[in-house]
């Protein structure tokens, strides 16, 4: 048997907040919150693999994010009202939302991947291949397992 000597839920929710926190702050300094920095930093990056046209549903936002359709739903419209994404209903299913990245969106684009590269810099720049490897298992472990439930 393992002899762990920090409890690993501890550690994970203070890494967290401090994450969180250092998130809302630089997307405060873009007039955004840390979710919908993280949700243009998603749109961003699909966009970059599809090509330059992309449209992605509000499910796929719900479960990459691990968010409530409610909440979703709250913090797209926000970013609709701010002209940021623009929300339209599917041409394949008119009971799904797809969400489109507009100009006004990839105006943020710069700043947030450049913070997203330092913070990522920042916290796992220290590391080797294999304990980044490790990290990175980890966390999918814990993702898997939620989607167990």
């Amino acid at each position: 048997m393992r002899t762990i000597t920090h409890p690993i839920g501890r550690l994970l929710k203070v890494a967290t907040n401090q994450m969180a926190r250092e998130l809302a702050n630089s997307a405060a300094q873009l007039d955004l919150t840390g979710q919908q920095m993280l949700i243009l930093n998603y749109l961003g990056d699909q966009l970059e693999n599809q090509e330059k046209t992309l449209t992605v549903s509000q499910t796929e936002l719900e479960l990459e994010f691990n968010i409530r359709r409610s909440t979703t739903t709250e913090i797209l419209q926000r970013m609709e009202k701010r002209q940021l994404i623009q929300r339209r209903a599917s041409t394949f299913d008119a009971r799904q939302k797809v969400i489109e990245l507009t100009e006004a969106g990839r105006k943020y684009l710069p700043q947030i991947k450049a913070f997203m590269r330092e913070h990522d810099e920042k916290v796992l720049g220290t590391l080797t291949d294999a304990e980044l490897a490790a990290v990175q298992k980890f966390f999918q472990n814990i993702n898997d397992l939620e989607s167990q439930k």
